[in-house]
Parts: structure tokens; sequence; C-alpha cells
């Protein structure tokens, strides 16, 4: 998807606690992935929910949650709905 967007960057947010599985996840992949340490509390500033697509807009503010677990991403309709929402900022 990321390579069907413009000037929008996606990066991923590991929680606390989770860093074992991180070599796993990003193994072939080349997704930006950062590791939230203890005293970040960025999952609970934003109040995450596991497999949210947080977006922000330029300043960085969170401005609408896309949860892929409820939008299943091999559905063409719901891809194609995030890659829109994502463009559209």
């Amino acid at each position: 998807m990321q390579s069907e967007l413009e000037g929008v960057v996606i990066v991923g947010v590991n929680q606390f606690n989770y860093a074992s599985g991180n070599d796993s996840f990003t193994h072939g992949r080349d997704l930006p992935w950062l590791q939230e340490e203890e005293g970040d509390n960025v999952w609970e500033t934003w109040m995450v929910t596991y497999r949210d697509v947080i977006i922000v807009d330029s300043d960085g503010y969170p401005v609408d949650v896309y949860n892929l677990t409820e939008h299943d991403l091999s559905e063409s309709a719901t891809y194609n709905e995030l890659r829109d929402l994502l463009n559209g900022f």
C-alpha cells in the first residue's frame, strides 16, 4: 500500500512488553518499526487498540483511527477504503 500513497509514511509502533515479536514481525518487510519503551506511554496516551491504524495530520496529531481487526485488508473494498482515507491527509 505504501507505494500507492502520496506523501504518506506508514510507521509501526509496537507496544511496550511485546518486543520479543519484533524480529518475526519485521523479517522480510521494510516497514519502519518503532518499539515503545517503558515510560513512553504511546499506546496509553493515544488509547490504541491492537491493530489500530492511527492517522495523524502533518503536525503529528491523531485525526482518525482505522482498526485492521474490524476491517480486513484482504477484501479489496476495505483495502481501497483505507488507502483513500490515508491519501485524504
